[in-house]
């Protein structure tokens, strides 16, 4: 049996397993590969312009038609093969049937690699005998005699396109759009599949691309089954923001690989935050999205000694566009929420909080439409190949592999160590700080902080309990004093006209006023934990 996935990360040819219709298996014969493959989810909108589909530039674009598939998944009543990341169904299509089981493999932000094993199969139960040997073996063995039960099913119309690159290499193309049920549950499917027949992976970007071009998508974090799984727990909901996730290094990994794990990272909380603020206005969205933003940032500017040079520039430059857009709300949402509205200011500042609500609803309206572009679209796809596809290999650059292979415990050090120096030489005397100063010193703050985030597994105890606590702190108090800053930048901005123009004047100055004093307070109060002696 096939229990691992290939290294995504090198080019490869993949064995396609059959689907119905195609001209897979006959029926003593079992497909079997690594199925390899990017998932988006899209809006009805986007779905409805997708079917559409007819031509890609560069690109031959075969349509294949439609199906009606309806899918049944199985497990045992303690749903043992969930556990263990494996998913068993029973598809229909008209009077077609086959049975898949797909065995735990990588999934990172809408690419997956799993071993799956396809056979025909027209019955209404699982039948594992018919499986190849070892992977019957080894589900009869977890199954161990309790009944495999029928948990959700699926029902969606796939139409499908095969599509060519010039290089020869062949993917196809699959919309799905449906339902998933799973007793009186139920939820939309409305998902995009490129799916490598043949060539190199990096295609699966290549075709996706243009073919994603100016519609709004969010890459699958999650396979099918696990939606329907979701569904059965009623855990499923709209996109919510999301904060980092762990980078997971150990003391084993090398440069590379550490360098892969945090730009996924990176990716997870970038798309994730892009899809929440698509559908929703939580103020989280934007700070995470905004964090997500400066932790790329960051990364690609600490890893740069390894990578190609310049391989990484047109993605720090969209991510700093990005940022800057995403700025325009949060900032907003930090003068409203923690600046101007805990303030009692009576009529008067209830005043200027409608004129600062009317602000951030148009602020917010811009965002959406610029995270719903084609540019925004582009700048996810092209993040996800940099990260999988290597994006960051010379070809000139013999001595790059041996960087590359280094282990990651001495780099993370000698990263840490250069960022913690550049906060020191800054911050010996805080006091003497001009106000430029004092704000490049809170972003030398922010990147060591996040070094600490994605290296904090390789660090000695000593100091993950001593040192970072103390970033941390210096960052609240430097982040205090900016959101204050930026509240003097927005409100000097702020103009009324009319007969509510000095109750605005009031509040504005009643705020500046106040947080004016705080910022000393402050300061005078904290100073101290600015530096790392």
């Amino acid at each position: 049996m096939t229990t691992g996935a290939p290294n995504r990360l090198q080019s490869s040819r993949q064995n396609r397993p059959a689907t119905i219709g195609s001209d897979g298996p006959r029926e003593d014969q079992m497909a079997d590969g690594i199925e390899a493959e990017l998932k988006v989810a899209v809006d009805s909108a986007g779905a409805s312009r997708l079917a559409r589909l007819a031509a890609l530039p560069g690109l031959t674009v075969t349509a294949k038609g439609d199906k009606r598939l309806v899918s049944t998944y199985f497990d045992t009543p303690d749903l043992a093969l969930r556990d263990k990341g494996i998913s068993l169904r029973l598809r229909r299509s008209g009077r077609s049937g086959e049975q898949t089981v797909k065995f735990s493999g990588s999934f990172s932000l809408g690419l997956a690699e799993r071993p799956e094993f396809t056979v025909p199969h027209a019955g209404r139960v699982p039948d594992l005998s018919r499986l190849p040997d070892e992977a019957a073996v080894e589900l009869t063995k977890l199954v161990d005699g309790r009944p495999l039960v029928p948990l959700f099913s699926m029902r969606v119309t796939r139409r499908r396109w095969e599509i060519a690159t010039p290089g020869g290499d062949r993917i196809e193309m699959a919309l799905d759009r449906g339902s998933a049920t799973a007793g009186s549950r139920r939820a939309d499917i409305r998902e995009v599949e490129f799916e490598l027949l043949a060539g190199d992976r990096r295609a699966l970007f290549e075709v996706a691309r243009p073919a994603l071009a100016g519609i709004p998508f969010h890459f699958s974090i999650e396979a099918k089954s696990d939606l329907g799984y979701s569904l059965l727990e009623g855990e499923v909901g709209a996109c919510e923001p999301t904060t980092a996730t762990d980078t997971d290094l150990d003391d084993d990994m090398s440069v590379e690989m550490a360098l892969q794990q945090v730009l996924r990272s990176c990716a997870v909380q970038i798309s994730a935050n892009v899809a929440a603020l698509r559908v929703g206005d939580d103020p989280e969205g934007a700070h995470q999205l905004r964090v997500g933003l400066r932790r790329l940032r960051t990364a690609l500017k600490i890893f740069a000694p390894v990578m190609a040079p310049g391989a990484a520039e047109p993605l720090a430059d969209e991510a700093q566009r990005l940022a800057g857009e995403v700025a325009a709300v949060r900032d907003l949402d930090v003068l409203i929420e923690e600046l101007v509205a805990p303030l009692d200011g009576g009529d008067d500042m209830a005043v200027l909080i409608a004129l600062l609500e009317k602000r951030r609803k148009a602020a917010r309206t811009h965002l959406a439409t610029v995270l719903a572009d084609r540019r925004t679209g582009d700048f996810l796809i092209d993040l996800l190949a940099f990260t999988e596809a290597r994006g960051w290999l010379s070809t000139d650059d013999v001595g790059q592999s041996g960087d590359l292979a280094a282990p990651i415990t001495p780099f993370a050090e000698r990263v840490v160590g250069r960022l913690r120096r550049k906060v020191e030489k800054l911050g010996r005397d805080p006091e003497a700080l001009s106000p430029d100063e004092r704000h490049e010193l809170r972003k030398r703050f922010k990147r060591l902080r996040y070094a600490y985030d994605f290296f904090e597994p390789l660090m000695q105890k000593s100091v993950r309990r001593k040192l970072l606590p103390r970033v941390k702190a210096a960052q609240d108090v430097l982040g205090v004093l900016n959101d204050i800053h930026m509240a003097h930048l927005l409100l000097d901005d702020v103009h009324a006209a009319g007969p509510k123009a000095g109750a605005v004047e009031r509040a504005i100055g009643y705020c500046l006023g106040w947080h004016s004093a705080r910022a000393k307070a402050i300061w005078e109060r904290r100073s101290d934990d600015l530096s790392l002696d």
